[in-house]
């Protein structure tokens, strides 16, 4: 999922292990823990785009290096304490101005939300988040900046156990989403992909963080704080549970759409909309096209809606060697679930339909997730991945405007 609700399951992670032993600084650590993997990313300023994206969810996201991992980070995290680097004022200055950095994206996003959805910055949303801010700034100053800090004298078996839970649960976590997380990497590139759960969905992070943001107040030792760390896991365990029910509910409610049309298709997928999971997608492969439908669970006619049959245009890739690298990792990164456009010149526009869409039609063929396929002069192809969107930002807008009002059933 989205790199701020990692932070939150790794912070509750951190906690549920070591809080009452180190107090808030579990909750850092376990949010530095449940960001380690998702730095992969930064393999896109050493490589090409097809490497760089093949090696994000890999071996970072795989359970080997999930074992492997905690024992070194457990030794760096003993020797910066143990030398009290963690004293030093030019340090604490780094960290707090890292962290106020932080909070700001992280804001910034949660005030985007509504915008993107098709509507107006919120009051309601600006206004906390503000406040929230500025208590985060005084603390900071009061109880991190001004205070001498205590030493930390943590075992560390402690900070293994740590480390090891808030990377483990991150690929974990990740399984449920659409994207696919290579967790046996390195002895197998097989993307696990549960699709149960968008890659941002607000409904799973904010009650998190809610909890952990409140039991930051209390003493390490206090039984409130386990309570809540615990009732934060509960929501995550109980929210995940009701997307996998969701999607047993949807592949049946598809399944029979495709029998009643009478579609013959050699497999299916469904998955829920950006930014909830009340409206799903479900795309069946037929030899052809592929189908493609929406159903809202607040929908007030429970119908698949709209239903659309999408060409699949293979036949454009012809010119292209089966064994070409941009070709193989397309097919590889969309599991097959992938239809063609013409783009502009000698490009292709490639659809990797396992994302849906930005809205809930095909209006101005806005598809969340795609390619441009281009040959460069000496002829090999390459990729690029999600070129700019031919509709311009009103049409985005009125997208997202549409699946917000089918989220709430006035579709």
């Amino acid at each position: 999922m989205d790199s701020l609700t990692q932070i939150v399951l790794g912070a509750a992670c951190g906690e549920a292990v070591a809080g009452r032993k180190i107090g808030n600084r579990a909750l850092l650590w376990g949010a530095v823990g449940g960001t380690i993997p998702d730095l992969d990313v930064l393999a896109a300023l050493f490589t090409d785009e097809i490497t760089a994206t093949a090696f994000h969810r890999g071996f970072m996201h795989s359970f080997l290096f999930a074992a492997l991992a905690p024992w070194g980070l457990a030794w760096l995290t003993r020797f910066f304490y143990n030398t009290n680097l963690h004293r030093l004022r030019a340090y604490k200055l780094g960290a707090a101005l890292i962290w106020l950095l932080f909070f700001l994206l992280a804001a910034a996003g949660v005030n985007a939300i509504p915008l993107v959805m098709g509507g107006e910055y919120s009051w309601k949303v600006f206004v906390p988040t503000l406040l929230l801010g500025g208590w985060f700034a005084w603390w900071l100053w009061r109880d991190y900046w001004l205070r001498d800090l205590p030493a930390v004298d943590a075992p560390y078996s402690t900070w293994v156990s740590l480390f090891f839970w808030s990377i483990f649960t991150h690929p974990v976590l990740d399984c449920f989403t659409n994207y696919g997380t290579q967790i046996w990497q390195p002895f197998s590139d097989v993307r696990v992909a549960w699709t149960t759960v968008s890659i941002v969905d607000p409904l799973y992070t904010l009650p998190f963080g809610l909890c952990l943001i409140v039991l930051a107040w209390f003493p390490a030792s206090s039984r409130g704080r386990t309570l809540l760390v615990w009732t934060g896991i509960l929501w995550s365990t109980l929210y995940l549970s009701y997307t996998v029910w969701h999607k047993q509910r949807m592949n049946a409610i598809f399944e029979q759409h495709l029998r009643d049309r009478q579609i013959t298709y050699t497999r299916f997928m469904t998955g829920p909309s950006i930014f909830n999971n009340i409206v799903w997608y479900g795309v069946a492969e037929g030899d052809t096209a592929y189908y493609y439908g929406m159903y809202g669970f607040n929908d007030q006619t429970p119908t698949i809606r709209p239903f659309s049959v999408l060409p699949k245009r293979h036949g454009l890739l012809d010119g292209i060697p089966q064994d070409d690298r941009a070709l193989r990792f397309l097919r590889w990164f969309s599991d097959g679930y992938y239809n063609v456009s013409a783009g502009h010149s000698d490009t292709l526009l490639v659809n990797d339909l396992r994302f849906g869409l930005m809205g809930d039609s095909l209006t101005n063929d806005n598809y969340v997730f795609r390619f441009m396929l281009f040959r460069h002069s000496n002829g090999k192809w390459d990729v690029q991945g999600e070129p700019a969107r031919r509709e311009d930002p009103e049409a985005a807008k009125a997208s997202f405007a549409e699946l917000w009002r089918r989220i709430q059933g006035k579709n």
